[in-house]
């Protein structure tokens, strides 16, 4: 069984919600997401902070 970890979302659209990344590699974390938002066209980048893998900080809307 993976080691529970759990990316935090930091401002943008999804401040506060946190994603389970217990089964991503160390590659898939490092890269972030770009996340589907209710409501939105676009969807919102999020990327790991330099100083913490799962800190993830909103860096803008990217076109869906």
């Amino acid at each position: 069984m993976p080691t529970p970890r759990t990316a935090r979302l930091i401002g943008g659209p999804l401040d506060g919600h946190e994603l389970d990344v217990s089964t991503w590699t160390e590659e898939e974390i490092r890269t972030g997401v770009y996340h589907v938002v209710e409501g939105w066209e676009e969807r919102a980048d999020y990327e790991p902070d330099a100083g913490d893998p799962l800190a993830w900080k909103y860096q803008g809307p990217v076109p869906g």
